[in-house]
């Protein structure tokens, strides 16, 4: 029977690893890429992805999950590395902006039509304002890149008992 690491031993043999195997890993995937996208496009991708999800549900494996991490854990995993967030997104700019332009545009030709605000009138301002830049974004976003084209306000926003529910992330 070979001889079994220690977990230092473990720990040094992952690390050396994963340094000296990142170009590897790269390359491959860059080779796969395609036969990647087309498996993830799939119907049975979504099929698989649905349940998946359900099954997730049925078994609560989010909540589970979620019992072995506390607020500190959470909180430092963020702590010290904004600067890489930054470099990151920074990085990430121009790819934003493509994907953001379409949606810039419904704003652009929505905001002219929206009435004008009232003062103190929060909840009636949402109802009023918010809903008629929101859905036709939301109706971009549902229907795809085709769906920007001509955006329209038909709905009515949503009533103040919607908009008073609280998120589950406490906002």
């Amino acid at each position: 029977m070979p001889a079994i690491p220690s977990i230092q031993e473990a720990q040094a043999a992952y690390q050396q690893g994963t340094s000296q195997k990142a170009q590897k890993w790269e390359q491959r995937t860059a080779a796969a890429a395609n036969v990647w996208e087309s498996n993830a496009k799939s119907a049975q991708a979504e099929q698989a992805y649905a349940q998946g999800v359900q099954q997730a549900i049925n078994n609560q494996l989010r909540l589970k999950g979620l019992q072995t991490v506390s607020a500190a854990e959470f909180s430092s995993a963020v702590r010290g590395k904004s600067g890489l967030y930054q470099q990151e997104t920074a990085r990430k700019a121009a790819k934003w902006a493509a994907r953001f332009s379409p949606y810039l545009d419904i704003i652009r030709s929505v905001a002219p039509s929206l009435p004008p605000k009232v003062p103190g009138d929060v909840m009636g301002n949402i109802q009023r304002r918010v809903g008629g830049i929101a859905v036709p974004l939301h109706q971009a976003k549902m229907g795809g890149a085709g769906a920007v084209a001509s955006p329209q306000f038909t709905g009515t926003a949503p009533t103040g008992s919607l908009l008073a529910q609280q998120s589950p992330y406490g906002y």
